[in-house]
């Protein structure tokens, strides 16, 4: 049974991103939306997609497939309707610079194993703060009208079921668990946010 739950957790995240993709093409613009939360989101679920590649985890490798592709095609959708050749070099250079540690692999005194196991921490400091930088830019321009309530509300879901998925592995990954419990948490802040605005809105 708990081999399902990556799998809903994978439809979930599918459907949560779909309302936020839908405004961003409907207003050909990602203002409001933050940049970093979507290139640590590519980067973190990197991270961990390896860990769980190697480790022969794979039911945990959906969750983080389709976070970091749909997170993906927003930052394509950034540098499409937003961004000049500055801003696209700087997004590149920002992405690269957050999967720097994958270099740590080519030394060949660190075994493997070790390695993804650390990275995966990497993973998890990015989850952490990837929904701050939104929750600050959201706090201080009270721009929603990029923002989807429906998609914060259900990566907390999706952010339950991996969770309890984790749980029911033979040896849980404590990066994971913390992982899940920081996505709870942010995106509950986030959601609370964009609700205050929309009972409060901005004064034009």
């Amino acid at each position: 049974m708990a081999h399902y739950l990556p799998i809903l957790s994978s439809f979930i995240l599918v459907f949560s991103f779909l309302p936020l993709l839908n405004k961003i093409r409907k207003n050909r613009s990602v203002s409001g939306l933050s940049l970093l939360m979507m290139t640590f989101g590519v980067a973190q679920s990197i991270y961990f997609i390896a860990f769980n590649l190697f480790f022969e985890r794979y039911y945990m490798v959906l969750p983080f497939v389709v976070t970091g592709c749909l997170s993906g095609l927003i930052l394509y959708y950034f540098a499409r309707y937003n961004a000049k050749t500055r801003e696209q070099i700087q997004l590149a250079a920002m992405l690269g610079f957050s999967l720097l540690p994958f270099l740590l692999l080519v030394n060949p005194q660190l075994e493997t194993a070790n390695v993804l196991t650390g990275l995966t921490f990497v993973g998890l400091i990015m989850s952490s703060v990837r929904v701050m930088p939104q929750t600050y830019k959201t706090l201080r321009s009270g721009d929603i009208s990029n923002l989807s309530a429906r998609y914060f509300s259900l990566q907390f879901i999706a952010g339950v079921c991996g969770l309890f998925a984790e749980l029911a592995m033979a040896a849980p990954s404590i990066s994971h668990l913390l992982t899940f419990v920081m996505i709870l948490l942010t995106n509950a802040a986030q959601l609370g946010c964009i609700q205050y605005y929309k009972m409060r809105p901005v004064a034009a």
